[in-house]
């Protein structure tokens, strides 16, 4: 009977002891859905939050555009007066010259600006490139082009190759340059080489069609420091090229590679010009600046290095006002970033017409 008993004891117990299994089994199950779920909504409280602050950066960098767009419509409207953040009042003149030191270039404002007053909130800031600081890779001669090259450190074997082989893309013809390359050379390039492709025989639509010319490398483009006294350093060409439908310069922003590669001005003349646009300090976009508010004035700084007639010629080149920009605008909340690029042309009545627009992911 004792070891009937133990049997059944046994027998009895076993059911109580598989159930409790099962009930284990079900909680862990239970937690595991649970904890999956709570990760899950974690990460999509995560994903709208970053894409809410995504929407809101967005929005601050295309404030920053509008931002900018109101500097540089004042220039072309009565005189008057700017108000900052900060307080302060910046006047702008109504003079058509444009230059680094107006509010549309150096603003306090254009740096970290919070519209809400408070950082968190988000900010954005803004950098205006004058793109007739530039030029025209267009329409500027060969002879230009060799210079440019030159002042950028490339070898005149290449650059010969070079300036024929843009002539040879821009033309419409299908004739070969001494040194240049039409649809036999490109449509024989193989598929390392980034090939075949067409030789364009039209106008550049962006100065990165350049890369696709026989000669014309990343480094030449981009520039490149030498990394030993036998390799050559290239200060590249893409910071001094648009493709923006213009002809003259603004020589109060253009830089002195760009000056030399107006005919006739040396590199000494360059840089007597921009000494004195910068004004005692010798920098650009500072109060003591000198703008030259005419073309002509450019005689005064160069009287007596240049004949009469040569002068005159330099009107073909030079100006002292711009009409195309491009500004980058970043918008920042937090962490996450976006920018705008976009490039304008200025109206005479201060609206504008956008020619480019791009959204970006800075890095």
């Amino acid at each position: 009977m004792n070891s009937s008993g133990s049997k059944l004891q046994r027998d009895a117990g076993r059911p109580r002891g598989a159930i409790l299994i099962v009930v284990l089994w079900v909680v862990l199950l239970l937690s595991l859905m649970v904890s999956t779920f709570a990760f899950t909504m974690h990460i999509e409280t995560r994903l709208t939050s970053y894409h809410n602050r995504e929407l809101r950066a967005k929005s601050l960098a295309m404030a920053g555009i509008e931002f900018e767009k109101a500097l540089l419509a004042a220039k072309v409207k009565k005189a008057g007066q700017v108000n900052s953040s900060d307080g302060s009042v910046r006047q702008f003149s109504s003079t058509t010259a444009d230059y680094y030191s107006e509010p549309w270039h150096n603003n306090p404002d254009l740096a970290d600006h919070a519209i809400t007053g408070n950082p968190d909130d988000g900010t954005f800031t803004v950098q205006v490139v004058d793109e007739q600081s530039k030029l025209n890779a267009n329409v500027i001669a060969p002879e230009q082009w060799k210079t440019l090259l030159r002042l950028s450190g490339v070898d005149t074997e290449t650059s010969n190759m070079i300036v024929d082989s843009i002539g040879d893309w821009i033309d419409k013809d299908s004739s070969t340059k001494l040194n240049g390359a039409e649809d036999e050379y490109y449509m024989g390039l193989s598929s390392d080489q980034g090939g075949p492709y067409h030789c364009k025989n039209a106008s550049l639509d962006k100065i990165e069609e350049l890369l696709l010319i026989r000669g014309m490398t990343p480094d030449i483009f981009y520039g490149h420091p030498g990394q030993s006294p036998s390799e050559t350093t290239y200060t590249g060409l893409a910071q001094f090229l648009t493709t923006m439908p213009f002809i003259k310069i603004n020589v109060n922003t253009a830089s002195s590679q760009v000056l030399q590669c107006i005919p006739g001005v040396t590199a000494q003349l360059a840089e007597q010009l921009i000494r004195y646009r910068q004004g005692d300090d010798g920098i650009d976009g500072t109060d003591d600046d000198k703008p030259l508010q005419d073309a002509g004035a450019v005689a005064n700084v160069w009287s007596g290095t240049m004949s009469r007639n040569e002068m005159r010629a330099l009107a073909n080149y030079l100006d002292v006002s711009s009409s195309f920009f491009t500004i980058y605008s970043t918008g920042a909340v937090g962490n996450v970033r976006r920018m705008i690029v976009t490039t304008l042309f200025r109206n005479t009545d201060g609206s504008f017409q956008t020619i480019s627009w791009n959204e970006l992911t800075p890095r």
